[in-house]
């Protein structure tokens, strides 16, 4: 493993009003998921990367929604490194106090959606990069950008479009650039969206034995799931992570009030341990709820909406010791290492390509109380961002050289 135990030339040249106005530039571009529209963001960072001589690529999944491959070779012989960050942003949602698209700097904090989550990765994965150019440090191993689409949704638009294409990523090891206060996220949680219909008869209220009602039927189903299944669950164990769990988001059902319901539907988020099978989340799915429905006369279907794994990689992977080294350096501090309770984009690597990746986000350092990204007036701090973009050229230079 390579590395240098001091600090890199490249760090020092790390431009500070650059990387914060390429921040606010991104903040610019409307990439609400849905419905993402990813490419003009992805288009703007291929220039700005092939200004630097980065090789650059952008990849549509389907109109709009575009993902950026950009490649800097070394001189060979080296370990290569790729960085992903996703384009695309949660719902604006309401309760705003200043404009989400704006990229306000005001007091030391910069707002809009996706300043937490994530395009302050974004612009610290670039501004490191550019750190690494301009400074001249010795590379041997290929630099890879990888700014992505759809993540919040899956990731299929996105990452999961480049792996099942075929697009050459080819490294060594890679960091998911989500927010993760400094610490390093050796695993992550995946997710299951499954549907969950009940299908019954449709009759008329008048006459009761008539028909077969879905939606009285699904209130079984659901209470089967907080009495049976999600005591179930919590008794599953893992060592960085907490149980799995269950949550009913969406739920519809009926035509009319005086018509009994013939259909009722709802969508689950099933948060699954790393290993867990989507086959096998589904299966448990239908058992107990084709149990909870067997004294009506109703049928239940349950399907797949979404699947995103859970991945994990040992604390021995080099990328690991390298990301510590790189966060000492720079800030003096020792990172934890942990899970992320969220699904990321890191799954892609360490299962689909076989390339070990961490969850690895030098900003928020001092969080603030509650959530951090996808709220009302969502900020970064600006010191923050530029602690991490100088993590980052750290980071590089000891993987590249």
């Amino acid at each position: 493993m390579s590395a240098i135990p001091v600090r890199s030339p490249a760090v020092d040249h790390v431009d500070d009003d650059e990387t914060i106005a390429l921040l606010r530039e991104l903040l610019h571009f409307h990439t609400e998921n849905p419905p993402g529209n990813e490419a003009p963001a992805a288009e703007y960072l291929a220039g700005y990367l092939g200004r630097l001589g980065f090789q650059t690529r952008c990849y549509e999944s389907e109109p709009g929604r575009a993902s950026l491959v950009a490649r800097l070779p070394g001189s060979g012989g080296g370990r290569s490194l790729a960085l992903n960050g996703h384009l695309d942003i949660g719902p604006i949602g309401t309760g705003w106090t200043r404009d989400p698209w704006g990229g306000e700097v005001v007091d030391g904090k910069i707002y809009g959606r996706g300043s937490g989550d994530m395009k302050s990765g974004l612009a610290a994965m670039v501004g490191a990069a550019t750190a690494v150019v301009r400074s001249g440090v010795p590379r041997r191993g290929d630099l890879v950008l990888l700014p992505t689409a759809d993540e919040s949704s899956g990731g299929h638009q996105g990452m999961g479009h480049l792996v099942r294409t075929g697009v050459p990523i080819d490294v060594d090891c890679a960091v998911v650039c989500e927010p993760t206060v400094g610490d390093i996220c050796l695993a992550h949680r995946g997710s299951v969206w499954a549907e969950v219909t009940v299908i019954g008869k449709s009759g008329q209220v008048a006459r009761p034995a008539s028909g077969a009602n879905a939606i009285m039927a699904m209130s079984r189903v659901l209470r089967a799931f907080e009495d049976e299944l999600v005591p179930r669950l919590a008794r599953r164990t893992h060592p960085r992570l907490a149980a799995p769990f269950l949550n009913p988001g969406l739920i519809e059902g009926g035509v009319k009030t005086n018509v009994i319901a013939e259909r009722c539907r709802v969508v689950v988020d099933r948060r699954t341990l790393p290993g867990e099978r989507a086959e096998d989340v589904l299966d448990e799915l239908r058992q107990v709820a084709e149990q909870a429905v067997a004294p009506t006369r109703t049928r239940v279907e349950v399907r797949a909406l979404m699947v995103k794994d859970g991945s994990e990689i040992p604390e021995s992977a080099p990328i690991v010791a390298e990301c510590r080294r790189a966060f000492e350096v720079v800030t003096g501090r020792t990172p934890a290492l942990r899970a992320s309770p969220g699904y990321t984009d890191a799954h892609w690597f360490n299962i689909n390509l076989g390339i070990p990746a961490v969850i690895f986000g030098p900003w928020y350092l001092h969080p603030p109380a509650g959530s951090i990204s996808d709220i009302p007036d969502e900020f970064n701090y600006v010191e923050d961002v530029l602690v991490g973009t100088r993590v980052y050229a750290q980071l590089m230079a000891s993987v590249l050289q």
